[in-house]
């Protein structure tokens, strides 16, 4: 198969691509042409051209072109299209008097008019048996039924949604993308699903329109709701304007305060701070830091004192004499009371320290026949000699 004879095709407007083999026929974009499916029939148009196809979007089976349409095929499919409009009523008084939680989506015939695809939305699972009997009947075709979500039944009804403009799913939109209640939070906008909803009941399909440039603004901006501390004491992030780039904070002491998302962004981190970095990282640290230096008996550090601050050392005390020594230890009386003068040092006019030996003793006793004693009063002394 060569793949230039493939081909996009589309049935409905807004609608899935089918990939279509050309065949022989050399088609260009908006050729209205006649395909073969399971449900008969159905008339289409090109919307991409063979040498515009990507092989990484081809999807689904690979049906083939019939013919070119003809006056006669396109006012067939004019035909259906009204009969279509008028049976949906029908089918849903149908539906309505057998199980009121049916609500019918969708007619759809082939180009014949005796085959016929008819989908239908409900809050719960239906067995939809006994509908596709009773629909045959009331249509007098052969009827497939088929179960769709909300948002299929309003891009099959069409109509205009709360921004007064036609519905995007009905109008340009091939597939559905997947909504969350966090990217209208991203956006600024109240998280109340009445009022982010569309007609189909559904959250809006726009919603993931702009929420990637909104992420982009906000970039690493505190969200809203979060505490930081900032030098002049600790505030919430009040709310984010991502388009004029205006950050509101709401400070502990009640004051409002506007800054630029630029220059919180170039303080965030150093001088305004998450608060629960502060509590669970910095605080403990200071807290053992404190511990620290209680339980430190004492921290030595110089202390560089001026010069006319200092203080001079006092003068060399006088030499102690043998004398001054032997009277502080009181007279000897035989029991040896008197003190010792151990070795001394003076120091001399040159700032040299000499030693001076001592005496021993204190005053020389008299001996009893008026000589002195040679040993010392003191007790523990050499006995006289005889």
């Amino acid at each position: 198969m060569n793949e230039l004879d493939i081909i996009g095709v589309r049935f409905i407007e807004a609608g899935p691509v089918s990939y279509c083999r050309g065949g022989e026929l050399r088609l260009g974009v908006g050729d209205y042409v006649v395909v073969r499916t399971d449900g008969g029939e159905r008339l289409g148009w090109v919307v991409i051209a063979a040498d515009q196809v990507l092989a990484s979007e081809q999807r689904g089976p690979l049906r083939v072109v019939e013919r070119l349409a003809t006056e006669a095929d396109v006012e067939a499919w004019r035909a259906n299209r009204r009969r279509a409009q008028e049976d949906i009523g029908r089918a849903q008084a149908l539906a309505a008097r057998a199980d009121p939680r049916v609500r019918v989506a969708s007619v759809e015939y082939d180009l014949a008019g005796e085959r016929c695809r008819l989908t239908f939305a409900a809050s719960d699972r239906v067995e939809h048996e006994w509908l596709r009997r009773q629909a045959s009947e009331l249509l007098g075709a052969d009827v497939h039924v088929e179960q769709v979500g909300d948002r299929d039944r309003a891009k099959a009804l069409g109509g205009v949604d709360v921004c007064g403009r036609a519905l995007c799913c009905s109008s340009w939109m091939t597939s559905f993308p997947s909504i969350s209640i966090k990217m209208a939070k991203d956006q600024g906008l109240s998280p109340n699903p009445t009022k982010i909803s569309g007609v189909c009941g559904r959250l809006l399909c726009c919603l993931s329109f702009e929420v990637e440039a909104y992420r982009e603004l906000r970039g690493d901006l505190p969200k809203v709701g979060k505490r930081i501390t900032t030098p002049v004491g600790s505030a919430r992030v009040v709310s984010i304007n991502a388009l004029s780039q205006m950050v509101r904070l709401r400070m502990d002491s009640g004051e409002m305060v506007e800054i630029g998302a630029n220059e919180l962004r170039a303080q965030y981190g150093a001088a305004v701070r998450p608060e629960e970095l502060e509590q669970t990282i910095e605080e403990p640290l200071r807290r053992r830091e404190r511990q620290r230096q209680q339980a430190t008996v004492a921290v030595l550090s110089p202390v560089d004192t001026p010069a006319a601050a200092r203080v001079q050392p006092p003068a060399a005390p006088a030499a102690i004499t043998g004398e001054v020594v032997g009277n502080a230890g009181g007279e000897g009386d035989g029991d040896g009371a008197g003190g010792e003068e151990g070795a001394g040092s003076e120091e001399s006019a040159d700032g040299k320290r000499r030693r001076r030996r001592g005496r021993r003793g204190g005053r020389r006793r008299r001996r009893a026949d008026g000589g002195e004693a040679g040993a010392p009063g003191a007790a523990g002394g050499q006995p006289e000699a005889d």
